[in-house]
């Protein structure tokens, strides 16, 4: 059986919608396992999980089809699952996380919307079932009716946050949930005194009122249509539907305060340089520092001046002056004391705290109006003419985010001249400070503490030797300064109230005994409501109807909706109920069905939004049914409409996306600030390039380099241009140095071999032309270019040629290992200095005429 039944969350704009939560889906899963489960609905596709295109999976360790391994058990424990659908308003995905600690399992890519590409316009949370037509419906949750004020014996839902892209929690106030349907049931008249209604049939309604946006006030207006009557079990429709207003104020935390002291919001050390500084001098020796006295004359304890020697090494540096300057005047010295010339603070132990919220409930029945208030301190209430009683019955989870400030002490402005306990807080909030008991002297015996005194100043050893304003370090404007800080650098106070919490005393109790505070926290509160239903009057009847027309203009496919407008007409005697559901062919998004009263003989036009969900012309053919009170269809009609083309070139079609908002600069120096910024960004854009790698389309692009002005760009391919020539130079230089002449003498020895055979046919031609010609010999043995050769006397050519034949046979291995070397060493020779080259010919000669 195709059937399944799901507690989920959904976020959706036009046909576009997508949902996850739990289900139990035997038709998908084949089995009756609670399961993790997402869905996916455009106007292309829709499927379950990842059996379509779409979802993309980021975190395989919790796949979509997850089977929960712990399950709630009626009336022994609950479990619940949190998930989260958000948006990201960079890319416009829609992510999906599960868990407490928010885990990622995934995304829907915003190319495969349409209208849930840019933003969503309606959320839904709740139960969910499916079952195929004409059969028993599927149980939601356990299937138990909502008899009992028991939350652990029903699925819910609680928590629900909607953020919207500024990440700002906005309100549902409007998301009220019925806990049970309205029940018609009899009680027995008693005496007024009781508080029962003066009723024999009343309807109770247990309803859940939720918080406002973060714990603020919220507004929920309901109509009873339908009741189940007790007795037999059927629903009764209502026909002048009593209406329920009611109103939740704001949350709050309540604090009772204890009054402890004043204490100064920046006590300072003052310094007097004087040359006659005594403890009682007078105020035209040591000025601000003298003796203080109270309202009677009476000198004060520990407010005289404390007098320090002259000198570079004292607490407040100065020179001693020359030696006549403390012969006529006076050794020089200084005089310094402690005084509070600032504001002054309360300071308030913080006790136990209380909730404080109230509920007015209003009730209207044609003209007659019934109303009630209750809260936690008052519970049940009955109406006036006892035609309506509340019952607050509680919340669903307890708070969980309410601080306790039993170890902090309160400091705020002292807003009158009088010291003690103050007639009133005043509204100064800024100013309000929560500050741990440690930072606190209540006696003022303690230095750098918030409340320090003449004596702790006075007394604190080494007084000459420390550095000035010792022991006035840690107190309220210190803590104040940092908080200011961290304001301008847009982070939130550590200290403050304001900034770290909403809605500061504005509870109606809160004064000069008691302070709040705002509770963020949205919870559904739980209400029992009971009224009078003697004179209710409900619809039995059951009447026949007939659709009269049909009529769906035509319209252009996707950039816009269609509407089809359902004339029906109730053909019977009798007032009734009826339900009208409008099915389209494929290609067009599901309709909702739709529930209405008809008078007899009365005439009704109902409208459907139509998506269709292709972009080409079409035609489509849509049925109408129309069904009785009973569920009994009663006629039905078909009707065709048409969809013209989408136009492509006809402007923009589609909104831009999401863009973060320019935030403007606050106050003189936030601008200044701003300019600066700017300024140096400027300025490291302009080195790194940054701008023209994102506008040039390659580095040779030198016309957009010489637009944009990029300056590194233009460095390196001036570098790149001077690399060439300075490698040139570079290597030239190492040349000249010689380098490279081991690399020179490597490549002769194993690669000039026709350098060696032209030197074995030089001796050949030398030793048969020695006769003819005896003069080139020189040349003729290897070219070597030697001093020796030019400087030779004639004698030497003389000599007979067995004899230089002898020789030449005598000398040839010899003559061709040196030979050879003298040939490779000739440019080093020649860069040598002129005294090793003349060492080097001596040894020559010698060899020769060896």
């Amino acid at each position: 059986m195709q059937e399944f039944s799901s507690g989920l969350i959904k976020v959706s704009n036009g046909s576009d919608f997508i949902k996850a939560g739990w289900t139990v889906n035997p038709t998908l899963y084949g089995d009756n396992r609670c399961r993790f489960f997402a869905y996916l609905h455009t106007r292309e596709q829709h499927c379950f999980n990842t059996h379509c295109p779409g979802f993309v999976i980021v975190n395989t360790d919790i796949p979509l089809d997850y089977a929960f391994p712990e399950v709630s058990v009626t009336g022994v424990n609950m479990v619940e699952a949190r998930f989260f659908i958000f948006r990201d308003p960079l890319n416009g995905n829609w992510w999906l996380n599960l868990g407490d600690e928010g885990k990622t399992i995934g995304f829907w890519p915003s190319r495969i919307f349409t209208d849930l590409a840019y933003d969503a316009d309606d959320v839904f949370w709740g139960g969910e079932v499916f079952t195929i037509p004409n059969s028993k419906s599927s149980p939601m949750g356990n299937g138990l009716k909502l008899e009992y004020d028991e939350p652990n014996l029903y699925a819910y839902a609680r928590d629900v946050s909607i953020v919207d892209d500024n990440q700002t929690i906005i309100g549902v106030a409007s998301a009220n949930q019925i806990l049970s349907k309205s029940k018609l049931e009899k009680c027995e008249k008693t005496s007024t005194v009781s508080g029962n209604l003066n009723c024999t049939t009343k309807i109770i309604l247990n309803l859940a009122v939720p918080s406002g946006s973060s714990g603020g006030e919220a507004s929920i207006v309901a109509e009873i249509v339908e009741v189940e009557d007790n007795s037999s079990s059927n629903m009764q429709t209502v026909r002048i539907p009593p209406v329920i207003t009611v109103n939740k104020s704001a949350a709050y935390a309540l604090y009772d305060l204890t009054y402890i002291r004043d204490v100064p919001y920046k006590p300072q050390e003052f310094y007097v340089t004087t040359r006659k500084c005594e403890p009682d001098a007078g105020p035209d020796i040591v000025q601000i520092c003298e003796r203080l006295r109270d309202d009677k004359g009476h000198v004060l304890e520990q407010t005289q001046p404390i007098c320090c020697p002259c000198g570079p090494q004292r607490r407040m540096p100065s020179s001693c002056g020359d030696i006549f300057d403390k012969m006529v005047k006076g050794k020089a010295n200084t005089a310094h004391c402690l005084r509070f010339p600032g504001d002054w603070f309360h300071v308030f132990g913080i006790g136990q705290r209380t909730i404080g919220f109230s509920v007015r409930v209003e009730l209207k029945t044609g003209t007659k109006v019934s109303e009630v208030i209750i809260g936690p301190e008052n519970r049940t209430a009955t109406a006036i003419d006892n035609f309506l009683k509340v019952n607050l019955i509680g919340d669903f989870a307890g708070y969980t985010s309410i601080p306790s400030f039993e170890d902090f002490y309160l400091a705020i402005p002292r807003e009158a001249a009088e010291a003690g306990q103050p007639g009133s807080l005043g509204g100064n909030y800024s100013m309000w400070m929560l500050l741990e008991r440690v930072r606190f002297t209540l006696d003022g015996l303690e230095c750098n503490k918030i409340g320090v005194g003449y004596e702790a100043f006075n007394t604190q050893p080494n007084f000459c030797g420390s550095p000035y304003w010792t022991c006035l370090h840690n107190q309220l404007w210190n803590y104040r300064e940092a908080d200011v800080n961290r304001i301008d650098r847009h982070q939130l106070p550590i200290y403050g109230l304001d900034g770290r919490y909403e809605r500061i005393n504005q509870h109606p109790n809160a004064g000069p005994h008691s302070f709040s505070i705002g509770v963020t926290e949205t919870l559904n509160t739980n209400l029992m409501i009971e009224l009078r239903a003697d004179d209710i009057e409900y619809v039995f009847q059951r009447s026949p109807g007939k659709i009269i027309n049909i009529a769906i203009p035509t319209f252009e496919a996707l950039t816009q909706f269609g509407v089809a407008a359902v004339t029906t007409k109730n053909t019977g005697e009798v007032e009734a109920s009826y339900s009208l559901t409008f099915d389209c062919s494929k290609g067009v998004a599901f309709v909702e069905e739709q529930f209405f009263i008809i008078k007899p003989k009365a005439v009704t036009i109902r409208s459907f939004k139509l998506y269709p969900t292709k972009d080409q012309a079409a035609k489509y053919v849509c049925t109408a049914i129309l069904k009785d009170s009973q569920f009994s269809e009663v006629d039905r009609a078909e009707c065709q409409f048409s969809t013209t083309a989408t136009v492509l070139d006809n402007g923009t079609q589609v909104t831009n996306p999401f863009k973060i908002p320019e935030t403007r600069p606050k106050g003189f120096f936030d601008s200044i600030r701003l300019l600066w910024t700017k300024l140096v960004n400027g300025l490291v854009d302009f080195i790194n390039g940054d701008t023209c790698r994102n506008k040039c389309s390659s580095f040779f692009d030198f016309s957009c380099h010489i637009q944009y002005v990029c300056l590194s760009w233009m460095v390196m391919f001036g570098l790149l241009l001077a690399l060439f020539p300075t490698t040139c130079v570079l290597l030239w230089l190492l040349h000249q140095k010689g380098l490279f002449d081991p690399f020179y003498d490597w490549y002769e020895d194993h690669f000039d071999s026709d350098h060696r055979r032209l030197l074995l046919h030089t001796r050949d031609n030398t030793v048969n032309r020695h006769h003819h010609h005896h003069n080139h010999r020189p040349h003729h043995r290897h070219g070597v270019k030697t001093h020796n050769h030019h400087r030779r006397t004639h004698h030497r050519h003389k000599q007979d040629d067995d004899v230089s034949v002898k020789m030449l046979d005598h000398n040839e291995s010899h003559y061709y290992q040196q030979l050879h070397r003298v040939h490779k060493d000739t440019k080093q020779k020649q860069r040598r200095r002129p005294r090793e080259v003349q060492v080097d010919r001596r040894k020559r000669e010698r060899l020769r005429e060896s």
